[in-house]
């Protein structure tokens, strides 16, 4: 466990910013969390949890036992965060980034990982996280006390392979993208049935734990991986297409109470672009807006939350995690960037020789 200066002077202090001071104690902010790797001749290779501000400062870092993937703002706990392992991991911890101090470590049960991606409940007191039950061959929704993160309760997530999931604005629904990809960790990174993956969008009743709603893809290789819900309710979800290399086909959906999934309406020209793969994410109400991050493509792009319609592509190279804060939706990538999507042109920092993961996360102080 490292605070900031701990983790500045532990790295011979190759941040660019370390000469920058620490938040004044007392002032509230919106932070952002992400997984991170770092590399040293001395260390090798190493995985960390971090949060940072939008004037460039890195608040705390944590050392994580391995690398990390997704993570959940606490809602009743100012400045924590739940951090996910990467699948196949088997650890959840519980962060305090004011303090840079891991509060909790919990393993998953036997016969079961964790696929990233959690979420807390409105009230903070149950975390909803997204776990694969690998010795019967299904995902499964886990209930845990947000106190102690034992289990409550398990409910069948209704397809195979879950990954994100947003609870909706009723607060008792629980939305799932069922990337439809079957694993097993003794293959740790093998899809093990690509023939026949059947992804789904699913919604989940919190409250009697059955699914309520399924919704399928005509192309059953176009996995569904990541999604954000709109105050409104309107789900939008970004793709990975596991077809033959060469076919062009569209990477994102919406759903918003219809009786179809519908695809984000874009020409091919852009799809192509995306190179198949979509990463985060992230919807913007005040804009009525949603970015989606596509490190393959090295792109962002920005999407009509109203009619779908795609509007711009902004350059970022191995882009990766979006989140929004103080109404500005940031994006991170592979290289230590930090960007303003709305305005491309500022670049809000950058972080040397730091390697940001896949997913960013809003924390209040």
């Amino acid at each position: 466990m490292l605070n900031r200066r701990q983790f500045l002077l532990g790295t011979s202090g190759v941040l660019a910013l370390a000469s920058l001071p620490l938040v004044p104690n007392g002032q509230s902010q919106q932070w952002l969390v992400s997984a991170f790797t770092k590399s040293s001749a001395a260390r090798g290779l190493q995985h960390f949890a971090g949060a940072f501000n939008q004037e460039g400062q890195l608040i705390n870092a944590v050392l994580l036992p391995a690398r990390g993937h997704g993570s959940a703002a606490h809602p009743s706990k100012p400045g924590h965060a739940i951090m996910f392992a990467r699948r196949p991991g088997t650890f959840l911890l519980e962060v305090d980034f004011t303090s840079g101090v891991i509060t909790k470590h919990i393993r998953a049960a036997q016969g079961h990982h964790f696929f990233g991606h959690g979420v807390f409940s409105q009230d903070g007191r149950l975390l909803f996280s997204i776990e694969n039950n690998f010795e019967q061959g299904r995902g499964e929704v886990v209930v845990r006390d947000s106190n102690n993160y034992q289990i409550i309760e398990r409910f069948d997530c209704g397809g195979v392979g879950p990954h994100e999931c947003r609870l909706m604005p009723d607060s008792n629904t629980l939305v799932i993208a069922n990337g439809g990809i079957k694993t097993h960790p003794n293959w740790p990174r093998k899809k093990l049935n690509l023939d026949t993956m059947s992804p789904a969008l699913t919604y989940l009743d919190l409250t009697s734990g059955q699914v309520i709603d399924e919704f399928k893809l005509g192309n059953h290789q176009l996995s569904i991986r990541h999604l954000d819900v709109s105050a409104q309710g309107k789900v939008v979800a970004g793709l990975q297409y596991q077809g033959p290399k060469n076919d062009n086909v569209p990477l994102a959906i919406s759903h918003h109470g219809q009786a179809s999934l519908s695809f984000l309406k874009a020409d091919d020209v852009v799809w192509q672009s995306l190179n198949q793969y979509t990463a985060s994410v992230c919807v913007d109400n005040e804009q009525q807006q949603v970015a989606i991050s596509c490190p393959r493509g090295d792109l962002i792009t920005l999407w009509d939350l109203n009619n779908d319609q795609f509007i711009r592509q902004i350059k970022m190279r191995d882009v990766a995690g979006l989140g929004l804060a103080n109404q500005k939706i940031i994006a991170t990538n592979g290289k230590g960037q930090v960007l303003d999507v709305h305005d491309s042109q500022r670049q809000f920092t950058h972080f040397n020789d730091i390697r940001w993961d896949n997913h960013l996360t809003t924390i209040n102080t």
